[in-house]
Order: structure tokens, then sequence, then C-alpha cells
């Protein structure tokens, strides 16, 4: 292993001495002080605007990359000792023909749209951006170098997307195109504490119709990165960071309603009010603090929950701002996972176990109750980030009753816990990094402890055509006389720019690697070498503008003990065409019987699973978004071989907009997987028993959006999902991995049917201040009992009016106190 690594960074060295940098010319651009106000009309009719150096000549990035923009975008940039303004008038030739479709804060429709980013402190892995649509919706984002991709109509990556600067802006419509004022209050931005500031920018700007994107600076798309790709912006000097502290108290009354048509009695009513604040200190010109305090996240979507057979845990989404906002460097390194934080109580599952003769349980919260969160972070001038997160989860308690005696008892379930993260992320040359990071819960009582401390890194060339990465982790839970220990690292090397891209890469994952109880994984012990290659045609040829072709394999072994578990290979290939619809086509193929060591669920990985050979096919088609109905399909066949084994999956997802104010968008799927083999229980005699099994499932999610004005706004979204399985006979499995003989008649057939419904309005009444009220419902069903499953998608949806149902209707309002505004007042 010692002698592939050697070899491997003699490669890298190799490859870093043969690049050369491409020949990219960074743009400047000059901020012009203005001593008198300016109104944000969207009129840039003030003096100070024409007196600005103006900045143009954008490049498109897509379609055709490198080719002058097709139409003129001109930007000027001013600022005084509070804020930084924005103005751009971008000309159209067809101004009657410019889109403006309306959309929720953060979510940019089918609309032309212009961006300003900003990078004070020129690391190339961190900035902000705040877009503006044709049709005045805001749009502000992070950038961090974690991700890739997204962000600002795909071009941008945030990792932040959540995060929301109170800023303002104001368009106009002209004769010649639309007119884009912004002003971004200092307190928005982070920047140096220094006379003279020198930032790198970039402007863009998308014709939607055309499905055109240009930056001032140029963005060459076969070179990775985009931040690595501004201009410079000069002549900002004797600014400071102004006392950056808002507090943003809430109030929040709910009415709930449980009924159940079977029920004694069938409906029930409950209310609560709940106040709260969330607090934002600059601590100095480079580090902020965020505290939640008595948060409440009843408003929260609802997760997509799923009838799940694997051995593995579902992850879910993070919903709850505080824990989405802010958050991208804790997690650099991937351990941290913000669910855990106020999740389901540690020994949930253990009051069910504790039951006495003739007792029940009344009661047993799924979730914990949060108390506070605080977050620490910024970055220094010499480009160190540091952070720190806490949260503290009160103790949870299962109630339980005696129906014989009468008596009533409560378990504790979950202790009081302190969840901590700290984070040192420290930038290099060339957009590279290294990252140091530590997690702990700590517990109060004898439950056990846990510490997690990790690192990553990612060193570039300059050209940022090659890049070799890693990460090393170490876990630690403590008991009383004992600690557990396990370690994870990784490494790989790659070509990273260029119509050729590749990457190889090592990952070791211990036994007894557990990083769960504030991070994620599903599932620890393996060794895996993985492999792609892939070609990138970027520009226009022929009828197309674009083409990719991946390659890709892995090789995988276990950690302990030290045995082959899995080989693989697949083949993926789209193109995009002029007429702006997409096709794309995959295939994997696993050539020999692999072994699945995790299906048994045996916790010394001393029984496997033969895994049949197989072969899986797929492919999706995208329609053009820019007109009013627009279709995607995704569909994948997997063939076992097997009789009769095989799994189908299709997805249709139409989206129609209606007028510039009202969407629908509906995506439905059917997930069939026939003669499937899985895990069932385990004998009298500890044998393990797995099943043959349909398991077909079929979700539908229906989106509808209709916007008031850029301030105010209904959302309402409809979730539907049925899933059975169902058992045509049951094995023993084998020392050997194969089935044995079918087994006794053992039911155990089981189905799950949930409805959930958000409907939200929002209206923004004042910057940073909003009023929501919320309607959701839930209906869900989970059971194995034989005469109550749902064997049919019909079955499923007519047993929905007979479930217990629970309605919520909320009012929340956030107001948005500013320190300097109070002051001025």
């Amino acid at each position: 292993m010692k002698l592939l690594f050697a070899s491997l960074f003699a490669v890298f060295a190799t490859c870093l001495a043969l690049a050369q940098p491409p020949e990219i010319t960074k743009k400047h651009a000059s901020a012009a002080r203005i001593s008198q106000g300016i109104r944000i009309d969207g009129q840039l009719d003030e003096p100070g605007w024409a007196a600005a150096q103006p900045v143009a000549d954008f490049v498109q990035n897509t379609p055709n990359p490198g080719k002058p923009a097709t139409e003129v975008s001109e930007v000027r940039v001013l600022y005084d000792n509070t804020a930084m303004y924005v103005g751009a008038r971008l000309l159209d030739a067809r101004p009657d023909s410019i889109l403006l479709e309306m959309s929720e804060r953060d979510n940019i429709g089918n609309t032309d749209w212009f961006a300003f980013i900003i990078d004070a402190y020129r690391d190339g892995n961190n900035a902000v951006g705040f877009g503006v649509t044709a049709s005045g919706i805001q749009y502000d984002t992070k950038y961090s170098s974690a991700t890739e991709g997204g962000g600002f109509g795909g071009v941008l990556s945030s990792g932040d997307e959540s995060w929301d600067a109170v800023w303002d802006s104001e368009v106009e419509r002209t004769q010649a195109g639309w007119v884009v004022e912004i002003k971004i209050p200092y307190s928005a931005i982070r920047f140096p504490n220094s006379a003279v500031q020198v930032w790198n920018v970039n402007f863009v700007r998308e014709v939607r119709r055309k499905r055109e994107i240009s930056f001032w600076n140029e963005v060459n798309p076969n070179i990775a990165g985009y931040l690595n790709q501004s201009g410079t912006i000069g002549g900002i000097a004797n600014i400071e960071s102004p006392v950056r502290l808002s507090a943003t108290p809430y109030i929040s009354m709910y009415a709930e309603n449980f009924y159940d048509k079977n029920g004694s009695p069938k409906s029930t009513w409950g209310r609560s009010i709940n106040g709260g604040m969330d607090i934002k200190y600059g601590i100095n010109d480079a580090f902020t603090l965020d505290m939640t305090l008595i948060p409440d996240f009843g408003q929260v979507r609802f997760d997509n929950k799923v009838l799940n057979l694997s051995p593995f845990e579902v992850r879910f989404d993070e919903n709850r701002q505080f824990f989405t906002e802010g958050t991208e460097l804790f997690n650099k390194g991937g351990l941290f996972y913000s669910r855990r934080i106020g999740g389901r109580p540690l020994h949930y599952f253990e009051a069910g176990k504790q039951l006495e003769e003739g007792e029940v349980v009344d009661d047993n919260p799924t979730e914990s109750q949060l108390i506070n969160a605080t977050k620490i972070s910024g970055r220094t001038n010499s480009g160190m980030g540091i952070g720190f997160f806490n949260a503290i989860s009160a103790e949870s308690h299962a109630s339980i009753s005696n129906k014989l005696t009468g008596d009533k008892r409560r378990v504790l379930t979950s202790p009081l816990t302190n969840y901590n993260i700290a984070v040192l992320d420290q930038n290099l040359p060339n957009n590279s990094f290294v990252t140091l990071v530590n997690t702990n819960v700590l517990r109060r009582g004898e439950d056990y402890e846990a510490n997690v401390t990790g690192t990553s890194f990612s060193l570039r060339n300059k050209a940022q055509s090659y890049a070799i990465s890693g990460s090393a982790a170490l876990t630690q839970k403590y008991y009383p006389g004992l600690t557990d220990l396990g370690h994870k690292y990784f490494g790989s090397i790659g070509k990273t720019s260029g119509r050729i891209r590749w990457e190889l890469g090592y990952n070791v994952e211990s036994w007894d690697y557990d990083p769960n109880d504030l991070g994620f994984i599903f599932n620890p012990n393996e060794k895996t070498v993985v492999g792609s290659w892939s070609y990138n045609i970027n520009e226009p040829f022929g009828n197309f503008l674009e083409a990719h072709v991946t390659f890709d394999g892995i090789y995988g072994r276990l950690q302990k003990p030290n045995v082959f578990s899995d080989l693989g290979f697949g083949l993926d290939a789209w193109i995009l065409t002029k007429n702006r619809v997409a096709y794309g086509m995959f295939s994997w193929l696993e050539p020999i019987e692999t072994f699945d060591y995790f299906e048994p669920r045996t916790e010394d990985f001393s029984r496997y699973y033969r895994f049949p050979t197989n072969r899986n096919i797929g492919g999706f088609l995208s329609t053009d978004y820019r007109k009013k109905l627009a279709l995607d399909v995704n569909w994948n066949f997997r063939k076992f071989d097997e009789p009769g084994r095989h799994r189908f999956n299709l997805t249709l997802s139409p989206r129609y907009r209606a007028s510039n104010r009202l969407s629908f968008y509906l995506e439905t799927g059917s997930y069939n997987f026939k003669n499937d083999v899985g895990f069932v229980t385990y004998g009298d005699n500890g044998e393990i028993i797995f099943g043959i099994r349909d398991n077909i499932t079929v979700e539908n999610v229906l989106n509808t959006t209709y916007i008031f004005t850029n301030n105010m706004s209904l959302s309402f979204r409809l979730r539907h999902y049925w899933s059975k399985a169902e058992y045509s006979s049951l094995h023993e499995l084998l020392p050997e991995g194969k089935l044995g003989e079918a087994m006794h008649d053992r039911f155990s057939d089981n189905s799950f049917n949930a409805v959930t419904v958000d409907c939200v309005y929002r209206w923004r009444f004042a910057p940073g201040s909003d009023i929501f009220i919320v309607w959701k419902n839930n209906t869900e069903d989970y059971t194995n009992i034989k005469e109550e499953i749902q064997y049919s998608y019909g079955e499923g949806v007519k047993r929905l009016g007979n479930l217990p149902q629970s309605n919520s209707l909320s009012l929340r309002v956030i107001y948005f106190l500013d320190y300097l505004n109070l002051k001025r007042k």
C-alpha cells in the first residue's frame, strides 16, 4: 500500500510540473466614494452614478463559453461609510421578451437575473452573493469550496442558500431592457480590517430566454471552480465594519387538532403560545456570534418518511433555518449532521422494553427539546477560519401507565445533552485548504460520551488542473471503565480541469468507526478503491451545446475481516441540445457475485449474503424549462441473475407555469422491487431469516406556489407515500451466504401509508421581518396486521379517510431589530 501511495504522489508531482496555467486576465474595477445619499428605486439618476467607472464586456459561460455576451451589461459600483451600492443597466434588444416569472425569496424562477459576488478575503474558497431577478425577487447565498455546482442559476455553489442577509434592491423595466439598483450594508458582509480594500468580485447575468449566462470576468467551464476566476475591485478606502448587533424576537401561536374517527373522543384540541429570540452579534470585523434562545421549529416542513427495509438509517434533510444558515464552516470534513441535535432521544426504544404487566406507553416524544444553540464563526486576515458551535437539549421522558393498578411513572429516554463543535480551516495558495474539526457530545449521568477528531485537505496547482485531497478521523466513545476507538482515512488524486478529467481514491473505515452521535454514516467497515474518468465537451458542436461521458468503478473489501465484498463498473453519458432538451443514459455492471455483510445484521460481520451478478441501465429526459409546460423523466431497470428478480423505477415530473405568479410542480414515482431478497428477523434459535418479497412503492409530491408580490407568497406542498412489502417465502440464511429451503409460513408482510401537507403563507412586511401562517396536516399508518395492510395503491388511497390525522394551524411573527437603525432613530 505504501508503494502504491508513493507511486500516486510521484504521478501527481509530475502532473504539477507539466501543467501550465491557462492565461486568464483578471479584470479590475474601481468603486467611487459618494457623499450624497442614494435612493434605491431602480432609476440610477443620482449624480454619483454618472461619475462612477462603468464595467462591461461580459463573457459567456454558456452556451458559447469565451464568446462575448449577446446583450450589453453595464455595471457601476459606489460606496460610502455605511454601504456599497451596485447599479446595473441590463440592455436587451427585445425588452418585451424578458422573462419575468415571480418566485419565493431565494428561489430563481424562469426569469432573467443579475448577481454580484464578493470574495472580500480573496481566498478563492469563500464568498457571498447577492442576486435580483427581473421581477424583483432577492436571492442571497454564501459560497463555500466544500461544494460545487448549484447556487445562482446553477452557476455558483453556496452550500448555504438559507443565509438570509438584510439588504435593499429595486428593479425598473425600461424600453432598452431593465435596471437593478442594490444597496448592501457593511453589516451584511465581512471584510478585512484594512485602510484600503481590494476584493475579488464578479458580476453575472442570465438572459433566460436564451439560457445565456455571462460573467464580467470570464469563468471558463473547463477550469475547476468559479471564485478563483473572479476579477478585482479597488478604490475602496477608509471604511469600517459597523457594530453588527441585531435581534430577531418571535412569537408563535398554535391551534392543534387530533382526529380519530374510531377513537374516544374522536377529536381532541390543544393550543400553545411560544416565544424566543435569535441574536446576531459581530464580535469584530470578521467574527460573528449567532444564538437562538428557546427555539421553536413547529413550522418546519415534514420529513419525507419512508418504509425502510434496509439495514441503514434514513438520512433526512435539515429544514431548521438556524442549522442551515451559516454552518458551511462546521460542515467541513463531513462530521456534522445537525439532525442529531434535538433529534430522537438516545433511549427512545427502551421505554417499550421496560414495560411490566399491565403497563402501556402513553407518551414517548420522538424529538428532544432544544434549549438553546450558539455559533461563533469567522475568518482572519490570514485566511484562518475559526468556528465554535454549542447546543444543549433537555431531558426527555416517556410516560407509562398501568391499566391494572392505575399507577403512572416516567422513564428517562434522553439525559441533558451538550453538543460541541470546534473548527480550524486554513486557506492555502491556489484555492487549497486544510481543516481540523472536533465534535463531542457530553451527557449527564451514566450514559456514554462521544468525541470525534478529524482533518481534511485539498491541494491544487496554480492552473487549477490537478488536485490531491484527503481526510482522516478518529472516533472515541467513553463508557464507564471502557473506551471504544474507531478510525477512517481517505485520499485521492485527480485531474480537475480540461476536457479529460479523472480521479483515483482509496477509502478505509474501520469496523468500529462510529461518528453518529453528532455525525452520520450509513455503514462503516470498508476498504474501497474508487476511480473515474470523464470526457467533457462544454462548447457547442453540431446541434448540441455540451456533452459528458464518465466511466467509473469500485472495488471493495471489509476492513475487518479483510475479505472481498464488492466490485462494480459504470458508464454515464448525457448531452444537451441547442433546444435545451437534455438526454442521459447510465449503466452499472456487477460482473461477479459480491458479498453483502450488512444485510444479515450481525455485529461481528461474520455472516454475509451472496449478492447475485446484475446489471442496471437507466436514463433521463429533461425538456426546456423556459416553456410553460416542461417534463423530467427518470427511469432504470436492474436485472439480477436470479429467476424473476428485477427492479424497475420510473419518475415523471411535469411542471406547469400557469402565469408569472402561479406555478405547479408534480413529481410522481413508481419503484418496483420484484422478488427482492432481504433480512426479515431472527429465528428462535438465533438463525438469520431472509425473505423473498415484492416491495412496491408509489410516491406523489405536488408543489404549488402563488406569488402575490416580491415580498408575499403562498406555497402548498402535498406528499402521499405508499409502500408495501409482501413476502412470498421465508428462508434461513445459510453459512455460505445462500438461502436455504423455504421455511414455515411466518407472516411478515407490512405496509406504510402517509400523507403530509405543508401550506405556508409568508409576508415580509419589513426588512428581515416576516409573518408566517402555516397549516400542517399529517396522516400516517404503519401496519403489519394482515387485515389492515394495504396491498395496492388504491387500497392505500381509500384507507386514508379512516386513519387518524393531526392538524396544526399556526401564526408566527418575526421582527428584525438592528442596533444601527435603532441608534439613528
